[in-house]
């Protein structure tokens, strides 16, 4: 049989992965002018996105805006397409925006043609070709073909760092005895009264009560003032259906309802997949399965149990599992727990993270979570790897210790990376040099000039969260 040869694919900048961080790195190199490629497994951009869950992040607790630029402009864009809430304050998540699913899918392939991303979909990473510890080339294969990218830099935002894992670019991979944080399937239902539930939430408050040092007192008048909120409680609904045996196999402990641009439509994320690893192939198919039954389960669930949801009918579900965590690479610095609890911005700063930490676990239906009272800054070198050039990682593949990812795994702050490492990427092309040699006050300076926050108003230097810039 004839070997079939891989088809040459040349550029300046090749993306795998078509996520929120990906799509975005995409767009902030093309608009520098280099020749980008971006590589995604499905027919679509965006990946969680998607999903219709709300992106966290854009404000920090004290109201502070952190995000800016190309993130930025998705949201007006969809404001523009009536396709978000915008900004809202949210007592646990500090904020919130939700989204129109539909509208992203045809927003994001909008701003990749305007700007000429080239893009082949379908296709999944299957090898990198390095020389002398620099990555030259990467293989990727979809319907049967085979193709041969080169490029001067690749950007890992595969979600699960498929490329850098391949190359041997060390990383780490949940807790100190392996757990991982649980995967959920996003889905949404239409026809629901939420006047109705407001007014079971009026009459129960403590069903929404916030957890223990949040301060914030929600009630139903909190979520009658913002545009889109995070319902999170419904306990003692889910007592009840349990001691009936009516909710038996899905193991959240807390209903978590997320409103939508469409008056009658929630957003739920409450399916749970514990003991699961979203790098194995044979979990990833068990536990799609999994999920769906868990909708199942909850769509019979929400019409006995739920106020306003007595007709609520299935109107859409992702068409990805959002999975949270799953491998951290080392990098030339390292986003620390410390750094997040003290609001550090040192001088290399390229994005700004205001989610606090929030750390569902693994193998039972509790979650840690804990207060991040201002934004903080990412430095540079968490998305460079310490020996292997012509590669850098985004989005959730940073470099930060496990409590650090709880709070920077968002997709908001993974936007803002995203974008980062397209003007990084940039410049490595029009300076002719690595990742590791990208002048960093050069790199902030584009990003300011496009929009990007890095600093918070009236932020006070201090020891505590200025430090001397490096990668």
């Amino acid at each position: 049989m004839q070997k079939k040869t891989a088809q040459a694919v040349r550029c300046d900048v090749a993306v795998l992965g078509g996520g929120v961080s990906g799509v975005v790195a995409a767009l902030a190199a093309a608009r520098q002018g280099a020749h980008v490629l971006l590589v995604e497994r499905e027919d679509f951009l965006g990946g969680v996105l998607v999903s219709g869950l709300g992106t966290l992040g854009f404000k920090d607790r004290a109201g502070n805006t952190v995000i800016g630029g190309i993130a930025q402009e998705i949201v007006d864009r969809l404001g523009r397409m009536h396709g978000t809430l915008g900004h809202n304050p949210c007592p646990v998540l500090n904020s919130l925006t939700p989204v129109n699913a539909a509208l992203v899918r045809l927003l994001l392939f909008e701003m990749c043609g305007e700007v000429g991303v080239q893009m082949l979909l379908g296709c999944t990473f299957v090898a990198g070709k390095v020389y002398g510890h620099r990555l030259r080339r990467v293989y990727v294969q979809g319907r049967a073909k085979r193709f041969e990218v080169e490029a001067q830099v690749f950007i890992d935002a595969t979600g699960d760092g498929d490329l850098c894992e391949s190359i041997g670019i060390p990383f780490e991979k949940g807790g100190p005895d392996g757990e991982l944080q649980p995967a959920s399937l996003i889905f949404a239902v239409s026809g629901v009264k939420k006047e109705k539930l407001l007014e079971y939430v009026e009459r129960y408050p403590s069903e929404v009560e916030t957890p223990q040092g949040y301060e914030m007192n929600v009630d139903a008048a909190f979520f009658r003032t913002v545009q889109g909120y995070n319902l999170l409680g419904l306990d003692a609904l889910i007592r009840r259906a349990r001691a009936n045996g009516d909710y038996v196999d899905v193991p959240r402990d807390r209903f978590s309802i997320i409103t939508h641009p469409n008056d009658d439509t929630t957003i739920i994320n409450n399916t749970r997949l514990t003991d699961f690893d979203g790098t194995d192939l044979w979990q990833l198919s068990r536990g799609t399965g999994e999920a769906c039954r868990q909708v199942e389960e909850l769509l019979q669930f929400m019409p006995k149990y739920i106020p306003g949801y007595e007709q609520c009918a299935l109107s859409f579900i992702a068409p990805v599992l959002g999975v949270r965590e799953t491998r951290r690479f080392l990098g030339r610095r390292c986003l620390q727990e410390k750094d997040v609890r003290a609001g550090a911005i040192p001088r290399d700063t390229i994005a700004l993270c205001g989610y606090n930490v929030d750390i569902h676990h693994g193998r039972d239906e509790g979650s840690e979570l804990y207060i991040v009272e201002r934004g903080y800054g990412i430095p540079y070198g968490c998305m460079v790897p310490g020996q292997m050039d012509g590669v850098l990682f985004t989005g959730r593949l940073i470099c930060a210790d496990r409590v650090a990812y709880g709070s920077s795994r968002v997709m908001g702050t993974c936007m803002a990376l995203g974008e980062a490492a397209g003007l990084a990427a940039a410049l490595c092309v029009r300076l002719n040099c690595t990742p590791a040699q990208v002048p960093v006050e050069n790199l902030r300076a584009l990003l300011k000039e496009n929009g990007a926050v890095l600093t918070i108003p009236q932020e006070v230097a201090s020891h505590e969260n200025v430090e001397k810039s490096a990668i």
